[in-house]
């Protein structure tokens, strides 16, 4: 299975945000790796459910920002996180459903990897854009 390295071409000049994504990446790679290793049933449905709620609060935090700075892409980036809650969702109860299979952790690789991934270097890449645009920096606890 691949695994997603941090770099450069994640980060988007917003520490807050970048903070957020690396932990999501984490989290991302973790549920891969538990999948893989075919470790217990608990520990993956715990890690399933961490990444759920962090990434519903990561979104939360950018949605939140996204609306106090006007910035056009919010429906659209409320709509794919609503995407990626949903793709979690279902991960989990195939998860519960299944057990640890080699589909699933392939779906958490291609999947939630890849879209996470185009996620921040496309929409998340354009707010960031906008907000130095606006010259408005975030701050980096929220």
């Amino acid at each position: 299975m691949g695994k997603v390295q941090w770099d450069d071409s994640l980060a988007i000049g917003v520490p807050l945000i970048d903070q957020q994504h690396k932990t999501l990446v984490q989290r991302l790679n973790d549920v891969c790796a538990a999948v893989e290793a075919g470790h217990g049933e608990h520990e993956i449905l715990m890690t399933l459910g961490f990444l759920y709620d962090y990434a519903d609060l990561h979104f939360s935090v950018e949605e939140k920002h996204m609306a106090e700075q006007g910035f056009p892409g919010l429906e659209l980036q409320k709509t794919k996180h609503a995407e990626f809650m949903t793709a979690v969702e279902n991960l989990e109860q195939d998860f519960k459903e299944e057990g640890s299979t080699h589909a699933l952790a392939e779906a958490v690789n291609t999947f939630l990897l890849n879209w996470l991934t185009g996620h921040i270097r496309g929409l998340d890449h354009q707010f960031a854009g906008f907000l130095d645009e606006k010259g408005v920096v975030i701050p980096e606890e929220a």
